[in-house]
Order: C-alpha cells, then sequence, then structure tokens
C-alpha cells in the first residue's frame, strides 16, 4: 500500500499542485520550507523510500522497502496528534524517521531560515564543525540580516567601527568582515589604560591638561545636568572642581578645570547655543535650530539655491573659530531620548564646529548618547550616528551610550577621549 507506484504518483501530483499555486520560495515561510523539503527528500530516497501524505490528519508517512529480504519498516512523522498517549507511541517511530533524514540534506532555504533564529556566537560555533556547515554559516543574506538585527543593541560607535561607513563607500568586505569590525565585543582591547596607573606614579609623569570643548544639542534638554555632574555636583566623587580658568577669546573661552579620579585632569569648555532665555524660547517661526544657534552664522553658500548641502551652510562665529583652532579636544551632546525626527537638527553645529578649515583633524570627537536618568527611553547610538551622518566626519570619533544620573558611559567616554588626546 505504501511503497506502490500508485502512491509516489499521488504524492507527486500532490507537491506539483502545491509548486503551481507558489510563484516562488519564500524563505521568510517555514510552511512552505517544509513542503520544499519534503519534496528534495522524496527525490533523494525516491529509489528505498515511498512517502505518503494524509492531508486530512496533517501526517507524513515514510515507509522504507527492502525487496531483497521482504521486509518492511515504517518510520512515521507525526504533524498534529490527538492526544497525549497516541504522541507518547509514536515517539520512538518519530525518532527513527528523522534519523534517517540528514540535517546536511535539507534545501539551503531551510538551513538559512533555521539559522536567522539564532546569534552571531552560535552562528560561528556551528561553521566550525564541519567543512558544509562553515560554507552555510558564510552565506552573506544570513550576516546582513545578523548585522541588521544584533547593531541596534551596540553601546559604542566609532569611526573605523560604523557600519554605515562601509555601506556608503561601497566596500569589498562582506557583511560578516563588517560584523566582525564594528561589534565593539569582537574589537581588540586596548594594551595600555592610561588611568590605571597609580596614583603615586601618576605625580611623576609630565601632562598637560587637554582643553575639551563640549556642545551640541544635548546642553539645551534635560541632559543638560551634565556639566553639573562633570564640576563636582556628583555623589561619587568621579569628577572633582579645580576651579576655574579665564577665556582665552573674548567672551568666548571661560571653563573649568576638573579631575577625574584624582588623576587626569581637563579644562571643559561649554559652548551653548545660547542664553537660557533663547534656548527656551523655540517657537520663532520659520526658524531652525541652526538659524536661532548663536555660534553659527550662514555661509555664503546658504544664500545659493544651488550650493552646499544645509549641514555645510552654516560656520561658527569667528570668535568660536579661533577657540576651535586651539583646542585638544571636542565632546559632542546629543539627547537620545528625544525622538528621531529631532537628531539630524543638530547636524548643522557639528559640521559646521569640526570642519577641517578651522579645528586641527588630529583633535578627537567624543559623542555623548546621553539619557536624563534610567526610566527613560533611548536610541540606539547606531541610528543616533546615521542620523547625524557620523560616516561623513573625517576624524578619529567614538559614540557612547551614556546616562546622566548614573554617569555610566561617560567615565568610559572620557577616558578614551584623554587617551586619543595623548596619543596624538
Amino acid at each position: 500500500m505504501f511503497g506502490d507506484e500508485k502512491t509516489l504518483s499521488n504524492v507527486q501530483n500532490i507537491l506539483a499542485k502545491q509548486e503551481a499555486d507558489r510563484s516562488s520560495f519564500i524563505a521568510g515561510d517555514l510552511g512552505s520550507g517544509l513542503d520544499v523539503s519534503l519534496k528534495y527528500m522524496m527525490q533523494l530516497y525516491s529509489d528505498t523510500y515511498a512517502v505518503t501524505l494524509d492531508t486530512m490528519n496533517g501526517t507524513a508517512r515514510c515507509t522504507t522497502t527492502s525487496e531483497a529480504s521482504g521486509e518492511s519498516s515504517s518510520n512515521c512523522i507525526e504533524g498534529n496528534g490527538s492526544a497525549e498517549s497516541e504522541r507518547t507511541e509514536k515517539q520512538s517511530e518519530h525518532e527513527k524517521g528523522i534519523a534517517g533524514i540528514p540535517f546536511l540534506h535539507l534545501p539551503i532555504q531551510v538551513h538559512l531560515h533555521i539559522l536567522s533564529y539564532l546569534n552571531a556566537s552560535d552562528i560561528c560555533r556551528l561553521s566550525a564543525t564541519c567543512q558544509q556547515c562553515q560554507s552555510i554559516c558564510a552565506d552573506e543574506l544570513l550576516w546582513r540580516d545578523v548585522l541588521k538585527k544584533e547593531k541596534s543593541s551596540w553601546t559604542e560607535l566609532g569611526n573605523t567601527s560604523n557600519p554605515a561607513l562601509y555601506e556608503d563607500v561601497n566596500s569589498d568586505l562582506g557583511y560578516k568582515e563588517i560584523y566582525m569590525r564594528c561589534n565593539p565585543h569582537c574589537a581588540r582591547q586596548e594594551q595600555f589604560d592610561i588611568l590605571s596607573i597609580p596614583r603615586f606614579l601618576w605625580s611623576f609623569i609630565p601632562h598637560k591638561a587637554p582643553k575639551v570643548v563640549m556642545f551640541g544639542p544635548g546642553l539645551d534638554s534635560d541632559t543638560s545636568k551634565i556639566v553639573h555632574k562633570l564640576i563636582g555636583n556628583d555623589e561619587s566623587g568621579i569628577f572633582q572642581y579645580q576651579g576655574m580658568f579665564p577665556a582665552s577669546q573674548p567672551g568666548v573661552g571661560t571653563g573649568f578645570n576638573i579631575s577625574m579620579n584624582n588623576k587626569a585632569q581637563l579644562g571643559l569648555i561649554t559652548l551653548y547655543s545660547g542664553t537660557k532665555r533663547d534656548r527656551t524660547n523655540v517657537n520663532i517661526p520659520n526658524a531652525t535650530r541652526a538659524d536661532r544657534n548663536k555660534l553659527l552664522r550662514p555661509t555664503a553658500a546658504s544664500n545659493n539655491p544651488d550650493g552646499d548641502e544645509t549641514d555645510l551652510k552654516y560656520e561658527p562665529i569667528p570668535a568660536v573659530r579661533d577657540l576651535c583652532s586651539g583646542t585638544d579636544a571636542f565632546i559632542f551632546v546629543v539627547d537620545s531620548s528625544a525622538s528621531v525626527e529631532e537628531l539630524p537638527e543638530g547636524r548643522p553645529e557639528l559640521f559646521a564646529m569640526m570642519s577641517e578649515r578651522w579645528t586641527p583633524n588630529k583633535a578627537p570627537l567624543l559623542i555623548l548618547s546621553c539619557v536624563p536618568d534610567c526610566e527613560s527611553s533611548k536610541i540606539p547610538c547606531v541610528d543616533v550616528a546615521e542620523q547625524l551622518a557620523m560616516h561623513r566626519i573625517n576624524r578619529t570619533w567614538k559614540m557612547f551610550d551614556a546616562n546622566v544620573s548614573t554617569l555610566s558611559g561617560v567615565v568610559e567616554g572620557i577616558t578614551w577621549l584623554l587617551e586619543a588626546t595623548n596619543r596624538r
């Protein structure tokens, strides 16, 4: 009954009818993948197996025939059992049927669908088992989906670890290589941590406190409290206020000397987009944040409709330009608890301040993607980098997720900034 030619012909007719109703195989449809897998197995074992479909009960039965000995054995793969006892009785036959169908003999579409539920670490472990698994796990579409799925969980990003950079330049690297380069957990750890030096030895090392300029739209929102945290108004005692220093330019450049962990020192200069009254008055009609920003002024290209992009139609005022030319490092603060539509408003200020015409290219840039507290939702730093078009910034930069209330990410970011400044 199960191994005659008539039954096999019926199975082939059923599968042919299903194939005619479906124009192409969709890898994300598990039901379609199982149909194709069943067709593949039927063709693979057509010499020794007969497959029977029971469309009423949703079961598929594979029967192995042996013409030499006249013996036969039946292995049933149960689809939808109606009772728990019946499923228990069929368990042993089910396992025997699965054992006769090797996993590697399934179509590549089914393999990729199964692997799409794994993370990158599990895929790498599977690729080390055999050569065929290595070939399957190296699929470009698989790693493209892994990169898209996992990059939103990254808490830091850099100028050499930004996926948008490789996509913008049409890099020859595959998605697996891009993932390995951009994932912060795969990045090579720094061999030397300057803040790990004991305090006694630190006093014998000659070092100059770098001058750091802090600016950005995050200073105009709830994340502006980060300034008070840095000048010592924090119970953790990580940052200590050491005094003030005078302005290097008329009206611009007054800052604070602060130390971190009683070791590293830096001179912090904060540049606000205007007075507190100007920052709160955002109801000016037809005016963008760049138009209200007192640090910027329109360039000649802003009057030309065919000129540069909007991000390049502003430049710092002369006093700020002179300040940037003598600055060692920069901190750009952005509020990642705001909406995604508001993030591009800070791009003109970022591009104007980071222009190589007045800002040294060797000056590193730290981007703090801040939230005011632990309860606030945040935009992933990879999305913040995309909205700010960080792949167009031609300098050393790094972005950290930061929490203003706990200073999580702030300490790590400033530590990186000091190390990058000392390596210049």
